[in-house]
């Protein structure tokens, strides 16, 4: 729904809007509040003989449940595939690869592995997670043109009302923050000039909204509160407005930025630990009567008594102090001390009531580093735990799956939209200058279909290294889908072409020294291949074509020096031979330098043919004397 051109219309509209969305979500957010008060340690045991700032003292499964179930979803990055438009062409291929690259990059340099650890949180503890992407950064200090991503307080989110329960796109959406009244004066001193502000101080926070659909987003602030019988009469500065625009910046992506994950619930959104809220707080009061009988227990009470059917009534005479010595004085009395001691039930209920807690939200023991009595062998403990934590995590992974790829649909309309003729790196840094162009989104971007997907949804990092290892040492998965699914390889086809090189390098390494230990290989020549590496820290294969191109090199040198010494010595000029290469030791063996050539084997050495030719020999010598004689049979 677009909103009228009208700034005053706009403001009403949006505020009306905000008011209907804070009203109808107002149950789901008192949820929230609770969840997000148990997480962060702020309930309050409701018993009079405590403090009043006394708070729980039992295991917070809330907070580890939120924590650990946050940290393996995010614990693996999931990867993205981009399709060529036209499969089997190198230049649609290549294409799809720098559009792989690219997106890799944005989340890269958003820093996605910590948003999602957020979301994450968002997720399981409020069951939703916002987040909203624009062209441009909140930090002035960050000029790179790219989308940028940005995680949303779900208490502060007011999306307009979707008809499928699984849809993650709102057609517009509503952030509430707070602002500082100096703040706004100071960025936009013209509309606030404008605003009702009260008596309230610089200092004082005012709320802001800001209104994002696919046509525009709008930021707008809210005035301070009338008093009742104000009207609108105006405060001694003239201000009559109580919503004012502040700015109104155009979406030229034409689709609303925002993406909202959700959980998979019957008819509500519902975070994973809401049920756990009435045994939560059941057991910080069951510990916190504990306590105050422990308490009471340190100073029992103490009571004058009489003895049965005495006439007389107990008085205390004299004060006991300890310290002093000075021993107390009771008359026609005796003292009774009573003491409170706390149930023999209570440790009980309060492990039932732990127990409850960790079967209703699914926390293994083991996520306090714990174990399980009953579980013995180390598979045993893998099972229970897999079978406890395995499934939510991978609904969460899917979850955020689907939320990842509308969001890179979102990102590849911002980048077309605002940056599309100009060339962009995989990576860049803060100060936005492209050192080399790796692609201009116009061109890469054919599509923005992309699949994100994680390889092994259910798994967290360490469980998904060893599953991939299993399956490539049997030989039911090959190396490249295995660089594919590893959440470390961030681009297989790199991977795949370093592996075969450094193999390649292994064998060229493997051949030089089984040469250079039959002596088929000049010292020389190693000394110059190892000093190249050290002096110029190249690889191996640099180091040899190089000294391969400088030894070449040397050789023309030589065959021409040889040249014009024959062309000398034909001249009837004396040549000079202090520069002739059998003239200068340690050069190596080459065919300009026969002196320091291999000599030929000694005369009693010979090979097999030469042994076998010399067996024969007499045999045909003696075969021949005997065909020349007179009737000899040849």
């Amino acid at each position: 729904m677009a909103l009228p051109s009208d700034n005053i219309a706009a403001a009403n509209q949006i505020n009306k809007m905000y008011q209907e969305r804070k009203r109808d979500r107002g149950a789901l957010f008192g949820r929230m509040n609770e969840i997000r008060n148990h997480y962060n340690g702020d309930i309050i045991v409701p018993l009079p003989e405590l403090d009043d700032m006394e708070k729980a003292a039992v295991p917070n499964l809330i907070a580890a449940g939120i924590d650990q179930f946050a940290m393996r979803v995010a614990s693996v990055m999931p990867d993205i595939s981009y399709i060529p438009v036209r499969p089997g062409i190198q230049v649609s291929e290549n294409k799809a690869r720098d559009r792989r690259l690219a997106n890799l990059g944005w989340w890269d340099m958003n820093k996605m592995g910590i948003k999602l650890r957020r979301r994450a949180r968002h997720l399981t503890a409020y069951g939703m997670s916002a987040v909203s992407l624009s062209p441009v950064s909140i930090y002035h200090d960050d000029k790179r043109d790219m989308p940028h991503w940005r995680v949303r307080n779900p208490l502060a989110t007011y999306p307009a009302q979707m008809l499928d329960p699984d849809s993650m796109e709102p057609s517009d959406c509503i952030f509430a923050d707070r602002r500082p009244l100096e703040w706004l004066k100071a960025n936009y001193p013209t509309q606030m000039a404008a605003l009702y502000k009260g008596d309230k101080a610089d200092h004082e926070m005012f709320e802001v909204l800001e209104y994002m659909d696919g046509n525009e987003t709008v930021i707008m602030a809210c005035g301070a509160e009338r008093r009742k019988g104000d009207g609108w009469t105006p405060d001694p500065d003239g201000h009559l407005a109580s919503t004012v625009i502040l700015e109104r910046i155009p979406n030229r992506a034409e689709m609303c930025p925002v993406v909202i994950a959700g959980r998979v619930t019957l008819d509500r959104l519902a975070g994973q630990f809401d049920q756990m809220l009435g045994m939560y707080q059941r057991q910080a009061k069951l510990d916190a009567l504990d306590f105050i009988a422990t308490f009471r227990n340190v100073f029992p009470d103490q009571y004058l008594v009489s003895p049965s059917n005495s006439p007389t009534t107990p008085r205390l005479v004299q004060q006991a102090d300890g310290k002093m010595g000075i021993m107390g004085v009771i008359s026609h009395g005796q003292l009774d001390t009573v003491h409170s001691t706390p149930g023999d039930s209570t440790a009980a209920a309060m492990d039932r009531l732990e127990r409850a807690q960790r079967l209703t939200a699914g926390i293994p023991a083991e996520f306090g580093g714990e174990s399980p009595s009953n579980v013995r062998t180390a598979r045993r403990g893998e099972m229970v735990m897999s079978n406890t934590v395995d499934m939510p995590i991978q609904e969460y992974q899917d979850i955020f799956a689907n939320s990842l790829e509308a969001e890179n649909r979102r990102a590849v309309a911002i980048m077309k939209a605002y940056y599309g003729n100009r060339p962009s790196m995989f990576f860049m840094g803060t100060d936005g200058k492209i050192v080399r162009p790796d692609y201009t989104p116009n061109e890469a971007f054919e599509t923005d279909l992309s699949y994100v997907k994680y390889s092994m949804p259910g798994s967290d990092v360490n469980g998904m290294v060893i599953a991939i290892g299993q399956r490539v040492g049997t030989g039911v998965m090959s190396t490249q889908t295995a660089r594919e699914m590893d959440p470390a390889i961030e681009d297989p086809i790199r991977e795949r072409d370093q592996v075969e090189i450094e193999s390649l390098r292994r064998a060229m390494l493997a051949g030089m020294e089984q040469q250079a230990t039959q002596g088929s290989l000049d010292p020389s020549i190693i000394a110059r291949i190892a000093k190249a590496k050290a002096e110029r820290h190249v690889t191996l294969e640099d180091a040899v074509a190089k000294i391969h191109e400088e030894m070449q090199q040397e050789q023309a040198a030589k065959a021409q020096q040889m040249q014009e010494m024959q062309q000398q010595s034909m001249a009837g000029q004396q040549p000079d031979m202090s520069q002739a290469p059998q003239m200068q030791p340690g050069m190596g063996i080459s065919p300009d330098n026969p002196a320091t050539q291999i000599q030929q084997p000694p005369q009693g050495t010979q090979d097999l043919s030469s042994l076998l030719n010399n067996l024969r020999r007499p045999t045909r010598e003696s075969g021949q004397e005997q065909g020349m004689m007179p009737g000899g049979a040849m």
